[in-house]
């Protein structure tokens, strides 16, 4: 693939750990469950043992394909049935606690909203493309993004690289003239490669993974690699 500058026209964001802080709204979440279902039960249940039962979940084959919201339901059902407690209203209080703490904070960072209106305003097509679930339409950011693409919604998820030619092919462009932007090597960048599009990788963590494309720290060096190709 060609280096930077990137002509373009629409340009692919990751989500989580991309645009928002996820890892800190999924701590918050999950401390939040853990002290809910801690009263329902009267005993000790923590952040890590919900976590861990959803871990154990995600690589089970019987769970392959379902959607996060089946799984994270089932891993608190789990956490709380081993404790003796099969009521399925509580499991639903526990999991809607859980779901308003993780949205209440999820937090972009500082830096997205003004690089998203600064890359609108010059013309890209900007969409945020992900397979999680969290709500986004709060997010002042949003105002610059002209697509959402979830995987739930559209049947397929990353790491296949349809995904990313329907993120493109859904807003009227095309996959060689397409950026992808995301902090994951094996889901935003390779399988963006294979669908036909440019890549970047957002190395927030100074991970400096052994990888042909062009990295950056923040998402504010990113209209320094672009340039509108329409």
């Amino acid at each position: 693939m060609a280096g930077p500058p990137f002509r373009v026209t629409h340009i692919v964001f990751d989500v989580d750990g991309t645009l928002v802080d996820f890892e800190s709204a999924l701590r918050a979440a999950l401390r939040a469950a853990a002290e809910a279902a801690s009263a329902h039960l009267g005993t000790i249940v923590s952040p890590t043992q919900l976590h861990q039962a959803r871990e154990l979940l995600t690589v089970d084959p019987a769970w392959r394909g379902k959607t996060f919201v089946t799984i994270r339901d089932e891993s608190i059902r789990r956490v709380l049935a081993a404790a003796g407690e099969h009521d399925p209203e509580i499991v639903r209080s526990v999991a809607e606690t859980y779901y308003a703490a993780r949205d209440q904070n999820l937090h972009a960072y500082d830096e997205v909203e003004p690089t998203l209106g600064e890359l609108a305003g010059a013309g890209f097509t900007l969409i945020a493309a992900t397979n999680g679930n969290a709500e986004l339409a709060s997010h002042r950011f949003m105002a610059h993004v002209s697509h959402h693409q979830q995987a739930e919604v559209i049947g397929v998820s990353k790491p296949d690289p349809e995904f990313f030619r329907r993120a493109v092919s859904d807003t009227n462009g095309r996959v060689e003239l397409a950026l992808s932007v995301g902090d994951r090597v094996e889901n935003d960048v390779s399988p963006a490669h294979a669908a036909g599009l440019h890549a970047v990788f957002l190395d927030r963590h100074d991970a400096a993974p052994d990888i042909d494309v062009p990295s950056i720290a923040s998402l504010s060096e990113l209209p320094g690699l672009v340039e509108f190709a329409g």
